[in-house]
């Protein structure tokens, strides 16, 4: 398959990942917020989130084997491949985060809040392997071979912003300084491994702290 033809594939995958976070938002407005987590959304979270996990991967390996190189970890890191991304990771864990809590509801402690949690924080994982794995390893590899390292990056930029349509301006506007951040190092390592780890770690900041209050007897004395 040429790369054009590889390329336009990638896009109707972005596409229909596109219409569905669309479609969600507009059954549910909010429910793709962090501070909209709650039992009530998982199911419709877990949709998405298998939807989205389904177009990024199934859609692109129709048309031709998804390639695993991205996926490779290293074999050799320099000192400042590794400083660096020890740098950035420190970075994100002490910024003065927002904390997202969801105070539009005072969520009951009960055990059958635990299996959905579980599922949905699965699902969750595998969806943003995949979803940097699509965006940092095929688009911007796909895209670099047709238009140069540059232009991808600025597609790349504009396409992970875009999808961001739903989420809080803040959030919006965050997403080109850490989209810019996680292409470099996707280029640098030549690996999608840091965007990865980067992308896990934000998630986990952001949703931890109001997942544990459906599952914790202890978290819900604060609420």
């Amino acid at each position: 398959m040429k790369t054009t033809e590889w390329i336009l594939t990638l896009m109707l995958s972005y596409v229909a990942l596109l219409l569905a976070i669309a479609w969600v938002s507009r059954l549910k407005p909010g429910i793709t917020l962090h501070d909209k987590l709650c039992p009530n959304n998982f199911r419709m979270l877990n949709y998405l989130h298998a939807i989205g996990i389904t177009v990024m991967l199934i859609i692109p390996f129709m048309a031709m084997p998804l390639p695993v190189f991205p996926l490779s970890f290293p074999d050799k890191l320099s000192v400042a491949q590794t400083g660096g991304f020890l740098v950035c990771f420190f970075m994100i864990a002490f910024l003065p985060w927002r904390k997202f809590s969801d105070t539009s509801h005072k969520p009951e402690y009960n055990f059958s809040a635990l299996p959905p949690i579980l599922l949905y924080g699965s699902l969750r994982l595998l969806f943003l392997v995949s979803y940097e794995w699509f965006f940092r390893g095929l688009l911007l590899t796909s895209v670099s071979l047709l238009l140069g390292l540059t232009w991808s990056i600025i597609i790349n930029l504009l396409l992970y912003t875009l999808i961001h349509f739903q989420k809080s301006k803040k959030e919006i506007v965050g997403c080109l300084p850490f989209g810019l951040l996680v292409c470099l190092f996707t280029v640098w390592w030549q690996s999608v491994w840091p965007a990865i780890i980067f992308h896990l770690q934000i998630a986990i900041i952001h949703e931890w702290p109001t997942l544990q209050k459906f599952v914790s007897p202890q978290k819900q004395a604060t609420i």
